[in-house]
């Protein structure tokens, strides 16, 4: 069984991406946060923040309210979750679809969070410590794209200084920067969260490519399902099975159009494309739709 094609077909009359979509609303909630805090004098983050205290009072909702809170009034620490969101989500959601883009980024910010308790248990730190930031769902993404587009090499100004390095390089020095983190601890960073963040991202790009199978209860074990992130090239080969008909037709396309396509996809990553390439990609879903 193959899940929802929402990389070769997506909603009818969706045309914003979901990644940008969280970009605007972390944006609001920041100038929210702002002005209860700052201005009304609200305790926003005690509330909405994602704490022990508030977990051993059942209060589950902290799960997800805790990532649209960011410190405020200064936004260094919203914009650069945005730009996170921004530079690394496009392409992932442009691999899972929207859905999928959307559950990822939330559950792995409810992992960074509980991996973040479970240290500030361990450690005895205030049950009322409260934590914020969208960080551990953002570093989800960034695992996820890293897996996915490991040797894609990219560059980025580091300080004044172009740097250019392959993305699993970037994500071991965010990882190695973490763990430094929690065993020099000089800032009020949540690093624990975005370890388990990283985690949660690096290790689900498996269970949502089908490598794993479903299992049912009392260790009953039912017939593999297939539930995978529809990579491009899964989704176009389906396109054979049509009738022998157009089986030829098909089969020239993606050999002439398609496949060239999808290795500069692997090579380049996504965002790589031009106008044309893209314009060849729709006119894949529709011959999919049609079928």
């Amino acid at each position: 069984m193959i899940a929802d094609r929402d990389y070769l077909r997506r909603p009818e009359g969706w045309n914003v991406r979901v990644s940008l979509i969280l970009i605007w609303i972390l944006g609001a909630c920041f100038l929210i946060q702002t002005a209860l805090t700052v201005v009304g004098r609200v305790p926003v983050v005690g509330a909405l923040g994602l704490s022990r205290t508030g977990m051993s009072h059942w209060e589950i909702w902290r799960l997800l309210t805790f990532q649209f809170l960011h410190e405020v009034p200064w936004p260094l620490h919203v914009i650069s979750n945005a730009l996170g969101l921004y530079f690394f989500g496009r392409t992932v959601e442009e691999i899972t679809g929207p859905k999928r883009f959307l559950a990822v980024y939330l559950v792995g910010g409810v992992a960074g969070g509980l991996a973040q308790l479970a240290l500030d248990y361990a450690v005895g730190r205030s049950p009322a410590a409260s934590l914020i930031g969208a960080s551990a769902g953002v570093s989800a993404i960034v695992a996820i794209f890293c897996r996915l587009h490991a040797q894609q090499v990219f560059s980025f100004i580091l300080f004044v200084f172009p740097v250019q390095m392959r993305a699993i390089t970037f994500l071991l020095l965010l990882i190695g920067g973490s763990v430094l983190g929690l065993l020099f601890p000089t800032d009020a960073v949540a690093h624990m969260a975005h370890l388990g963040g990283i985690a949660f991202g690096y290790f689900i790009v498996p269970v949502l490519h089908g490598e794993l199978p479903w299992t049912g209860w009392m260790g009953y074990r039912e017939p593999s399902r297939r539930v995978v992130i529809p990579f491009p090239r899964d989704e176009v080969r389906r396109s054979r099975s049509a009738p022998i008909a157009e089986a030829k037709e098909d089969e020239d396309f993606v050999a002439r159009e398609i496949d060239p396509i999808l290795e500069k996809i692997n090579a380049e990553g996504i965002q790589s494309l031009t106008d044309r390439e893209r314009r060849a990609l729709e006119r894949a879903r529709e011959r999919i739709r049609r079928s």
